[in-house]
């Protein structure tokens, strides 16, 4: 039989792996690249103009 702070220090860090669980889910699920869109079209001409000159 194990003893009861064993099954402590087991019980905290399963605890502890589970924290933030369903965030790291919806995270990997959702993704973090922002909604709006990151090249628009001003940027690319204005990207276009620099290396023009």
């Amino acid at each position: 039989m194990a003893s009861k702070t064993a099954l402590t220090t087991l019980r905290r860090e399963i605890r502890h792996d589970n924290a933030g669980r369903k965030a790291r889910n919806a995270r990997e699920n959702k993704g973090t690249t922002p909604p709006f869109p990151v090249h628009t079209a001003e940027a690319d001409a204005n990207e276009a103009e620099k290396r023009a000159k």
